[in-house]
């Protein structure tokens, strides 16, 4: 039997491991087990020892998704990818139909045994596929691929807004905003879709009750998630009150994904929040040094937005606990409680991992 340590090994692991950027890893890695304390910091009170062993077993289950995906071939990758996104897709088409309701929000589909919540599982791959069907067209100038592109991206707003999830598909609308200024660089461009966001915002508060609801609570009164997120922010100091110790934790509503990381503060301290901060933004720069295919055009869009994705969910997360923007809901990635979200980000550090790494065999790489 061949040992893993040798270069010529040729099993999937082992022609695969010395291509990686070991140390994109890593983040992913940290992020998870500080997740895996906070939550664990939780239970007692009104929570079990099931919402831990719950956690534990989708970040084993999520691990073993993101080493997989490391491991096969770019295009491979991309091919399934697509294949993901067009079944995702279909899950958020049935969500209106299969779905169940929380909160006055229709977004998860009960499977039996496990709920799914299509629009997370959807952002890593349809970010993907939208940016394969952009560089097609720079390729080819095909106006067929952007036609694709363009109805796929109504499929998702229609859908999104049948739930109501503005705050996702805001994020969205982003990154497909994103992906057509990195590809087509138009200063123009830039301009229009940056007012058709300022519209869609406008219009998004006054048509969405919730959604004017949230901003009024931010800018002229109080919201009392966030003021208590606040509160065991400051009880956590610079260097925090231990790990469960934390009293207010257990006061803030959804304390376990929207605002994990006012527990994270208030048990550990500020100065380990600025060190969760970071990690973002960290992966990011690590990922862009690590980017072995600056020539590939498709890699380096894809790469950057995937990344980019992270970086702007983390602040959404952690600027709401803080109350720098309003409530939406969304989740720490790879740090909050839930299972689809758990997976959307293996999903998306796998694929980064995997298109950042070093293939010296052209037909392994996208052309």
């Amino acid at each position: 039997m061949k040992d893993l340590l040798f270069r010529d090994d040729q099993s999937l692991i082992g022609s695969n491991w010395y291509k990686l950027s070991k140390k994109l890893f890593v983040i992913p890695f940290i992020l998870s087990f500080l997740g895996l304390f906070a939550i664990y910091s939780l239970v007692g009170s009104e929570y079990s020892i099931g919402i831990f062993l719950k956690h534990f077993f989708n970040l084993i289950i999520s691990f073993f998704i993101l080493f997989f995906i490391t491991l096969i071939s770019k295009n491979n990758l991309r091919r399934l990818l697509n294949i993901l996104s067009l079944f995702f897709l279909i899950l958020l088409i049935l969500v209106p139909v299969f779905g169940y309701e929380v909160k006055g929000g229709t977004r998860w589909i009960n499977m039996k045994f496990f709920s799914i919540q299509p629009s997370e599982l959807l952002k890593g791959p349809m970010i993907c596929m939208y940016s394969w069907f952009c560089y097609l067209y720079i390729k080819t100038k095909k106006i067929s691929y952007l036609m694709i592109n363009f109805f796929l991206m109504i499929i998702v707003i229609l859908f999104l807004l049948s739930q109501p999830d503005i705050g996702t598909l805001l994020l969205y609308l982003s990154i497909f905003a994103l992906l057509l200024i990195l590809y087509f660089r138009n200063l123009k461009l830039f301009f229009i879709l940056f007012t058709l966001g300022v519209i869609f915002i406008v219009m998004a508060y006054f048509s969405f009750d919730h959604v004017q609801t949230r901003v009024d609570k931010f800018l002229f009164s109080e919201n009392l998630q966030v003021s208590k997120s606040i509160s065991a922010i400051k009880e956590g100091g610079l260097f925090g009150v231990g790990l469960g110790e934390g009293q207010l934790k257990y006061s803030i509503p959804e304390s376990h994904n929207d605002f994990i990381f006012a527990i994270i503060v208030e048990e550990f301290g500020l100065i380990f929040g600025l060190f969760i901060v970071f990690l973002y933004p960290a992966f990011f720069i690590i990922s862009k040094n690590s980017n072995n295919s600056p020539s590939n055009l498709f890699i380096e869009n894809t790469t950057f937005c995937l990344c980019f994705i992270l970086c702007i969910q983390a602040f959404i997360n952690i600027g709401s606990s803080i109350n720098l923007i309003p409530p939406t809901g969304m989740t720490l990635p790879f740090v909050s409680y839930g299972g689809s979200s758990m997976l959307s980000y293996a999903l998306i550090f796998g694929t980064v991992i995997n298109f950042l790494k070093n293939e010296e065999s052209p037909s392994n790489n996208t052309s």
